[in-house]
């Protein structure tokens, strides 16, 4: 069976499928993932660790430290994890609570998968403020401005003002909260568009931006926001939890 596409809503940020055939072995998700596990009855949300998968057998994750009452086995269970560039959901069950030789629980192996893929141009909304600057062509002329959407290839900025011009060399500096941490990105970009739009009374320039190379370590913590801001708008994680502890 081919998998089967569902039309997505108004807003969606990304295209939800059933794969009936692609099993979660086959992902193959890296132990250490963080995993979200969801119950109805009694409503509650754990935040544990992938262990591993035993191919149509079982998934094994870390149990939960937590104060709530700990399950009964056989209660039913909504699953939730990052493989790669891809948001997995499954329903479950509880199969064993162990405690030996490390706090543990075995899960149902999934018969199905629910994705969400997450692609190099997907764009989340965002409100980061920001400096933007044209490096050494002028030093002394970073403006502030208002990141409005990213994506892992580029952003959008808006600014009262008309920044830079169409192939203009930029820099963008902002200050982002990831895991809880602070990090400053220091982004290099590229100008493809500026056009003059209107929000609400005032007039505003939308500066259409494409990130040239960055260091390693600038690009891993653009992922990790990038990622972060997009579980908010699919509702897999809230403003008041740290994305490290999913």
């Amino acid at each position: 069976m081919s998998p089967v596409s569902l039309k997505p809503q108004s807003g969606q940020l990304a295209t939800r499928r059933v794969l009936p055939v692609i099993s979660l072995a086959q992902l193959r998700p890296r132990p250490g993932e963080p995993v979200r596990l969801e119950t109805r009855l009694p409503k509650a949300r754990y935040s544990v660790r992938l262990v591993g998968v035993h191919d149509q057998s079982a998934v094994i994750v870390t149990a939960p430290k937590s104060r709530k009452p700990l399950l009964t086995e056989g209660v039913s269970l909504n699953v939730k994890l990052l493989c790669g560039n891809t948001l997995i959901s499954f329903k479950s069950r509880l199969l064993k609570a162990r405690s030996e030789p490390f706090p543990h629980w075995i899960l149902a192996y999934p018969t199905a998968l629910d994705t969400v893929p997450f692609r190099q141009h997907t764009r989340v909304p965002v409100h980061l403020n920001l400096l933007l600057d044209k490096g050494d062509a002028d030093p002394h002329a970073s403006q502030t401005a208002l990141c409005v959407d990213m994506s892992l290839s580029g952003a959008s900025v808006e600014s009262p003002l008309a920044l830079a011009t169409v192939g203009d060399s930029v820099f963008l500096t902002a200050r982002v909260s990831v895991a809880g941490i602070d990090h400053v990105i220091l982004a290099p970009a590229k100008v493809r568009s500026v056009m003059q739009t209107e929000s609400g009374t005032l007039k505003v320039y939308r500066h259409g931006l494409i990130f040239d190379e960055m260091e390693e370590e600038t690009r891993l913590v653009l992922a990790g926001y990038v990622y972060q801001q997009w579980l908010y708008e699919c509702g897999e994680l809230h403003e008041t939890e740290q994305f490290a502890a999913l």
